[in-house]
């Protein structure tokens, strides 16, 4: 999303934010194949994507002039490389990455953080352990 400039945290958006637009769907497709070659679209609008380590998945089912306030990035693996391709979709739309699990955006610093909080995470559901 194109998060309000100067915030450090989702916690620091206004309840009343309106989100605005990244573009159309078209637009939004057109900025998900350039930064991941090789995404192919379902019929049912999402975008399947086979990177080195990880897979990803992303609804994309707005109409091509339909606008688009959010793309959500569903990413499959245990490589750091993810990070990097949510980060370059963000750049290229112009907008900010939330680093899930966390309060903060994601960040070429803080995605192996952001990566290693998410594995801990993952291993302690995986063990049945309780999640926090």
């Amino acid at each position: 999303m194109r998060f309000p400039p100067g915030i450090a945290s989702v916690e620091e958006i206004a309840a009343d934010w309106d989100p605005p637009s990244l573009g159309t769907g078209r637009e939004i497709r057109a900025a998900l194949d350039a930064c991941l070659p090789g995404i192919v679209y379902t019929e049912d609008g999402w975008g399947d994507y086979e990177g080195p380590g990880f897979s990803l998945s992303t609804p994309v089912k707005e109409a091509d002039d339909a606008p688009v306030t959010g793309v959500g990035l569903f990413i499959h693996g245990d490589c750091e490389t993810a990070a990097h391709a949510a980060l370059a979709v963000a750049d290229k739309l112009n907008a900010r990455a939330v680093a899930t699990g966390t309060e903060g955006f994601l960040t070429a610093d803080s995605a192996r953080s952001a990566f290693d909080a998410w594995r801990a995470y993952r291993d302690r559901i995986v063990s049945g352990g309780e999640a926090a």
